[in-house]
């Protein structure tokens, strides 16, 4: 009888702590699941906002200099918005699928022509935007702004470049394709 009597207590003990460790772990996988989800894609108006109140603190702006300054960056926004493919990172890319064979001609060059295309328009919409800040700054503010943008500019630079890279490395690989089966 106390065979059965400690058999049963140790058959409840390991029962019980191997479902309290599938709780902790499923708890600690949560976490994981949950970054690899895609982020919401932020407004014109939501992203125009949080860069303008950045500006704010960085450049001690005027409720009159903020007003100004977030209509220049909602405008730039809106056009940049406007520019890029609909959804995320399955949208149709500038000059058709790419990569692929019709006619008997690759796609790839119309894409690169296209995205440079992008790139120009997104650049002279910057340049637009800067103008319309330079009148609203001061000498002073602006010259900080211009340092601000640089260091923004490059950072966002460095972090395409990474992802570049880590795509090429195999580290992900774009999405809507498929890895070679193995035969």
């Amino acid at each position: 009888m106390k065979r059965i009597i400690l058999f049963v207590a140790a058959a409840t003990l390991t029962l019980s702590s191997a479902m309290a460790q599938d709780t902790t772990s499923t708890q600690a996988r949560k976490p994981q699941q949950e970054h690899r989800q895609m982020p919401k894609r932020l407004s014109p108006q939501e992203r125009a906002t949080m860069q303008t109140d950045r500006l704010k603190d960085t450049l001690q702006l005027t409720e009159d200099q903020y007003k100004k300054v977030y209509k220049a960056i909602l405008n730039r926004e809106k056009e940049v918005d406007n520019m890029m493919p609909q959804g995320r990172g399955g949208g149709m890319r500038p000059g058709g699928m790419g990569g692929g064979m019709r006619g008997g001609a690759p796609q790839v060059s119309r894409v690169s022509t296209g995205m440079n295309s992008v790139q120009e328009q997104m650049k002279a919409s910057r340049e637009r935007c800067d103008k319309k800040i330079k009148k609203a700054l001061s000498e002073e503010q602006y010259a900080t702004y211009q340092e601000y943008e640089a260091k923004r500019l490059k950072q966002q630079q460095e972090m395409m470049q990474r992802m570049r890279n880590r795509n090429r490395q195999g580290g992900q690989r774009p999405q809507g394709q498929r890895p070679a089966q193995q035969n």
